[in-house]
């Protein structure tokens, strides 16, 4: 259908020139010229109603043809009204469709105006180009003004598709922070009941052996204080070093606090440490940073527990795609009967789970020496996971 702005300069063509055309009638009676007025101006009001191309083509030539008549029969300014087509078939149908319609009505319009004064029908005719010509640029103008409309609306949309991603993105970091975070109260949890809670029961017995002891032989009580103080001793130094290692230090993230962690595996342990960053480093996930440190920390704890080393190495690689992560250290290997690929113990299984909750995963090789590698999905900025 036209567009709506469109239909008052058409009712405007014919019905303005036809109230004056009345007063220049040669031949009356009025009634019927009025009648012929109406009926071309009903015409072309039942053109809103109608939808398909095939009727809005059909509805454009009886227009054509009616204007036309009422233009042959009564001439002078009712003429004006065989031009309110053009602001019809401009706006509606296809190309084709519209330089087909405005030849039939150049057409129609001149024959009809044969007996007319030459210069008032070329000026017709003129007057008819230059309303097709500025028709044409409108209708050019409002198709680039509804292109730049829909080309915001996509815009808006897509911005809020992202707006949705992005908040799903952050809900699931904030998830997989939460996962890992739990996981690893599990495992601190089981650490200090393994560990801290053996090592405490063990020394509450052996204070209950003194008890006995120290009345018949002093000496042996005296000793046996003595290996519960180392008891007590160690179990503290590993309270702190768990409570030291539950979280990164606030203040450091990322490459930074790996090298704080080194720093002080290698003060308190006398050995070397070494970190390598490969290829350009860029920004992480919180849940990322998490997963890389606390598997740096599991597989440096590992080390240090069972292999005795006398280095070790972690070394970051950034790529396009993905982040890795290689842990390795010089120390003693496990028993060669240790499956590097179905293992629970050494803190693997819950390095793996950290590594799968965030689309990763991990891998452990025993050649050219032990070593863990943390492999981590990345999206850059404008991409999405």
């Amino acid at each position: 259908m036209a567009r709506p702005m469109l239909h008052p300069f058409m009712y405007g063509m014919i019905l303005i020139p036809g109230f004056f055309q009345i007063f220049f009638l040669q031949n009356p009676p009025y009634e019927r010229y009025v009648i012929h007025v109406l009926a071309l101006f009903t015409l072309a009001a039942l053109g809103r109603f109608l939808k398909a191309n095939v009727h809005l083509t059909i509805w454009c030539l009886l227009l054509i043809a009616s204007s036309a008549w009422l233009c042959y029969t009564y001439g002078g300014l009712i003429s004006l009204a065989a031009l309110s087509p053009v602001f019809i078939y401009s706006s509606l149908l296809g190309r084709f469709v519209r330089i087909s319609l405005f030849a039939l009505h150049l057409g129609a319009l001149y024959f009809t105006m044969l007996s007319q004064p030459p210069s008032w029908r070329i000026g017709l005719i003129l007057f008819l180009l230059f309303l097709a010509a500025i028709l044409a640029y409108l209708q050019h103008f409002m198709a680039k003004n509804d292109a730049i409309q829909q080309m915001y609306d996509e815009l808006r949309r897509r911005h809020y598709e992202l707006d949705e991603t992005n908040r799903r993105l952050m809900l699931f970091s904030k998830q997989v922070e939460g996962a890992a975070q739990a996981e690893e109260r599990t495992r601190i949890s089981r650490e200090l009941h393994d560990d801290l809670g053996h090592r405490l029961i063990r020394a509450k017995m052996m204070m209950e052996a003194v008890l006995h002891v120290i009345p018949t032989d002093p000496d042996k009580g005296m000793t046996l204080l003595r290996q519960i103080r180392d008891q007590l001793s160690t179990g503290l130094d590993e309270l702190r070093a768990t409570v030291r290692r539950l979280k990164p230090p606030s203040e450091e993230a990322g490459i930074q606090a790996l090298g704080i962690m080194l720093e002080e595996i290698g003060r308190e342990n006398g050995i070397r440490t070494a970190l390598t960053v490969e290829g350009q480093p860029y920004s992480l996930y919180p849940s990322q940073e998490i997963i890389l440190y606390k598997n740096a920390r599991e597989s440096l704890t590992n080390a240090l527990k069972h292999g005795q080393p006398g280095a070790v190495e972690i070394r970051l690689v950034y790529s396009k795609d993905e982040v890795c992560m290689v842990v390795s250290n010089d120390g003693a290997l496990p028993p060669l009967h240790w499956d590097s690929g179905n293992t629970t113990g050494l803190g693997i299984t819950g390095m793996r789970e950290r590594c799968q909750i965030a689309g990763g995963r991990l891998e452990v090789s025993l050649e050219p020496c032990f070593t863990v590698t943390t492999r981590l999905p990345v999206a850059h900025q404008g991409e999405v996971l």
